[in-house]
């Protein structure tokens, strides 16, 4: 197996909720020898029936296996599980996803619930056929892919809408989204090189200084623009990548919306737009 010395991560979606400003909903996507790892499975996973004919076209026959990490279950995260079977047809798939922890029970209980008839032709296990699904835990996992040993750390996430997990690939990147700002997050995302964090609105009307409480930005179950600058300024994150924005509010906006946390905060911070891709360096 190959040992890539750059990890580039590939925006899907970028978008929350609805798919919108030429956006999809979340899904975030990048290789490690031969597998592929999917950051949760919305709308923006049905990208790659195109990109496995045409950037992937190398690389895709050579995966042996698709990782798809879910934070949680509303369905901008994972309504492309049902189109999973086509889009990794004879690729074998495991699911990792917020189970007994969380909820009380498994994880894949929760995707039988939500696959069984009449919203789904077949049982979960039956529409993707061999698929295996994991409860995360704050235990977290460990993977050998790229002839690299890594960690995936978990941290859960209770006070959104409904309990959503956070992921941390090894120092690589950081992926923490439909959380409020969480003083817990800056621990967990301490020293790594690129926070993928959500920004579901602009809370640039609410910073005062560098001091200011995460909770300032907080709307909701959800964290506004400078409380995901703030985690990442006192985190000493490498880069911050802005993510999820509110579907209503344009591009444009959010863009200058990122720039405000750049000037204002002093950390390299950009928008995550679907297909740019964010390099990383590994070594």
């Amino acid at each position: 197996m190959s040992n890539d010395s750059n990890l580039i991560i590939y925006p899907l979606g970028s978008e929350g909720w609805i798919p919108s400003n030429g956006q999809e909903t979340i899904c975030f996507a990048f290789f490690k020898g031969d597998e592929i790892f999917i950051l949760d499975a919305g709308t923006g996973i049905a990208r790659l029936m195109g990109l496995r004919e045409t950037l992937f076209k190398e690389r895709w026959p050579r995966i042996k296996r698709a990782h798809i990490f879910l934070t949680h279950y509303h369905l901008d995260h994972c309504i492309g599980l049902f189109w999973a079977s086509a889009i990794f047809r004879g690729i074998p798939i495991s699911v990792y996803a917020p189970g007994e922890v969380s909820y009380g029970r498994p994880a894949l209980q929760i995707l039988d619930e939500l696959f069984r008839k009449p919203y789904s032709p077949r049982p979960f296990d039956e529409l993707i056929e061999g698929v295996q699904v994991h409860d995360v835990t704050p235990h977290g996992l460990i993977f050998g892919a790229g002839g690299v040993d890594f960690t995936v750390s978990v941290k859960l996430n209770p006070e959104h809408s409904d309990p959503s997990v956070s992921f941390r690939f090894s120092n690589w990147l950081a992926f923490v989204t439909d959380t409020p700002p969480e003083k817990e997050t800056i621990e967990f995302v301490k020293g790594v090189k690129v926070l993928l964090h959500e920004a579901y609105y602009d809370s640039f009307d609410a910073y005062r200084d560098i001091d200011d409480p995460l909770d300032a930005h907080r709307s909701g179950p959800h964290t506004g623009t400078f409380g995901a600058g703030l985690i990442a300024k006192r985190a000493g994150v490498g880069r911050l990548v802005l993510m999820h924005h509110n579907p209503e509010i344009p591009m444009l906006e959010m863009e200058s919306a990122a720039k405000n946390v750049r000037d204002r905060i002093g950390i390299d911070c950009r928008l995550a737009r679907d297909l740019e891709e964010i390099v990383i360096e590994t070594t």
